[in-house]
């Protein structure tokens, strides 16, 4: 046995195979820890919410918004709080988050005349009534969406639209997802359209899209995930990056 063993010690053939089985097993994990695994589970991707405390809202909108985020103003009416400037935030500042993830941004207007419809789009549909009911208006109907969505039970839509001023007690109609769709899409490619123009344009091939960069509807799209030409099924969701047009 020992004999044997030491003969395989001095065998070439034994060495070469050995280190051609290494080799392999160091590619394979290559492959799977640096390429494989961070597209599935996107590893790394995040980005930390800037702070914006203080500042006015269209300002720190801007600061979210290059920060490849998006952010959502809540108004508050009291008028013992600072005014017209962001006294709170949420996620908190220098939370990691996923590129084009929502950052709300409540703001004090003192105003106790009017109110401003909130913003419940991609929240559950429990959650977006409570939101309504809390600002003092009313929902008038909750009706599923006839397009695909990628989170079943999430508002897709609603009417009036966040940011519209309205009177107390207004109802608001909303619509929710049913998931994903059946049906296979292959992506078009919409670089180099207007941004508002490739949204519809994808809604019309029952996908749905989310603008990361500068939120402007009227910017070029510059870049998109998936890419063009990949099949996805109905209601997933399309990264358009956008740029200013000059």
């Amino acid at each position: 046995m020992i004999d044997a063993f030491k003969s395989l010690l001095r065998n070439i053939y034994f060495w070469k195979g050995a280190g051609v089985l290494c080799t392999i097993v160091a590619v394979i994990y290559v492959s799977v820890n640096y390429l494989i695994m961070p597209v599935y589970t996107r590893h790394g991707i995040a980005i930390p919410v800037p702070d914006v405390m203080g500042r006015s809202y269209d300002n720190a909108a801007k600061i979210i918004g290059e920060s490849g985020l998006r952010s959502e103003e809540l108004i508050l009416r009291k008028t013992n709080l600072p005014r017209n400037v962001v006294i709170d935030q949420n996620p908190k500042s220098g939370w990691p988050v996923k590129p084009g993830r929502r950052i709300y941004l409540t703001v004090n207007s003192g105003d106790t005349t009017t109110v401003i419809v909130p913003g419940v789009e991609a929240i559950s549909i429990r959650e977006a009534q409570n939101r309504i009911r809390i600002r003092g208006l009313a929902i008038a109907d909750v009706r599923p969406d006839s397009i695909p969505s990628l989170h079943a039970n999430t508002v897709t839509k609603q009417f009036p639209e966040a940011g519209k001023r309205v009177d107390p007690g207004t109802e608001v109609t909303l619509w929710y997802s049913l998931g994903l769709g059946q049906e296979s899409v292959l992506v078009p490619s919409v670089v180099g359209m207007h941004a508002d123009n490739a949204k519809t344009f994808l809604l019309r091939l029952r996908l749905r899209s989310v603008l990361i960069g500068e939120l402007s509807e009227e910017l070029i799209v510059s870049g998109q995930s998936p890419e063009p030409g990949t099949s996805v099924r109905e209601g997933s969701e399309i990264r358009l990056r956008t740029q200013s047009e000059n």
